[in-house]
């Protein structure tokens, strides 16, 4: 019983989110789609692992070919996933290519498995099985060829770790910055959630690497063993399916937002001006008390474009758009906290007289520039 729940936890989890994110948010939200795909493709990978384990030769003769192509399947669509999360507004051709390895490991399995005699067959899964017996001493050239491919699945599977790791790690790099130069309030656009799908994307591979290496064969017969893989995994992906199911705020969004804002002005005046007239917005009038300022709305009110004024702010001050209106929202919370005639006020009151869109991110944010809490420094 114990041994069961161990094997099917992965299993339950993956089919709980692919049920839950494929059915409703295709149109408004693509991403979601995607990472349902993603979830009943490691369905099918842990389904495929609780056959094995259960010891199910026979079946698992079907399933094998399956199993190659959802693991080969999982790393590509987490990317996909990632960059109509950050780039891109829908799903792209020129990405099937990235399926190209799946298709073709799994389908040559498949074919040789159809020209296998029946015996070949079950001496092949027989020795996966077994795990003493080696594919090189057998006199079947079919068996050899199949184990081959068997390999070459793996070795395909371990490059495309690291390679979707870096090319998604630079996508959500890329996205972080773009956020940060756009708006001032990051509140449920989810920059939080973005490194934390770095961070799990970094765990589940060197974790994907690991056990790769050492083979599922390595846990057969041995349930005691699987309960750290089983753990781990299950809560990686329940964690990757609840904070992806949170997730609202897309690329596609972000898009929607810079349309609105005023793209295309001319520069009517030079730079010493316009920072002279960005400071005095910020020192004067106050500008960052606007809860959801966005830079352009200041880009708009100086008559010049976005680009221009996050080129000052990123160059001229070294900050991003982001942390530049938060330097000024902490320094205005700082004044309201010392006070005396604030001593009786909420923190969720100098929070939104700050401009702050939470008094989480009030708290948070203003921690990392003051090294402590705004309950803490009041009392100082």
């Amino acid at each position: 019983m114990f041994h069961d729940l161990i094997l099917y936890t992965p299993m339950y989890v993956t089919l709980f989110w692919s049920i839950t994110l494929l059915p409703t948010n295709g149109k408004n939200n693509l991403a979601k789609s995607f990472l349902g795909i993603f979830m009943f493709t490691a369905f099918i990978v842990y389904f495929s692992h609780a056959i094995f384990f259960k010891g199910e030769t026979l079946l698992y003769l079907y399933i094998d070919p399956l199993y190659s192509f959802a693991s080969l399947m999982l790393y590509p669509l987490y990317y996909v996933y990632i960059k109509i999360l950050t780039v891109d507004l829908s799903f792209k051709l020129r990405d099937l290519k990235l399926f190209i390895p799946a298709i073709f490991i799994s389908f040559s399995m498949a074919i040789v498995y159809w020209i296998m005699m029946p015996e070949e067959r079950l001496e092949y899964i027989n020795i996966f099985f077994d795990n003493k017996k080696s594919v090189l001493e057998s006199n079947s050239i079919l068996l050899k060829i199949q184990s081959f491919i068997y390999y070459l699945g793996r070795v395909i599977f371990g490059i495309q770790i690291f390679y979707f790791l870096i090319k998604g790690s630079k996508l959500i790099k890329r996205y972080n910055n773009h956020i940060s130069n756009f708006y001032s309030n990051l509140e449920g656009r989810s920059i939080v959630w973005i490194n934390m799908i770095l961070w799990s994307f970094v765990i589940t591979s060197v974790l994907s690497v690991v056990f790769n290496l050492i083979g599922k064969s390595y846990f057969y017969g041995v349930p005691s063993l699987l309960i750290i893989p089983s753990f781990v995994f299950s809560v990686l992906l329940y964690f990757i399916g609840f904070q992806g199911y949170m997730q609202n705020y897309t690329v596609k969004d972000f898009t929607e937002d810079k349309k609105k804002g005023i793209l295309n002005k001319q520069i009517h005046s030079n730079k010493d001006q316009i920072k002279e007239q960005l400071v005095k917005l910020f020192e004067n009038d106050k500008i960052y008390i606007k809860t959801d300022l966005k830079i352009t709305d200041i880009s708009s009110l100086l008559n010049t474009n976005r680009t221009y004024i996050s080129n000052i702010i990123n160059n001229d001050f070294e900050f991003s758009f982001n942390d530049y209106v938060n330097k000024y929202r902490v320094e205005e919370a700082q004044k309201l906290l010392k006070l005396d005639n604030t001593s009786t006020y909420t923190l969720e009151y100098i929070s939104n007289k700050s401009g702050f869109g939470s008094l989480h991110s009030f708290i948070r944010i203003f921690k990392k520039n003051v090294g402590c809490t705004p309950g803490k420094y009041r009392l100082k």
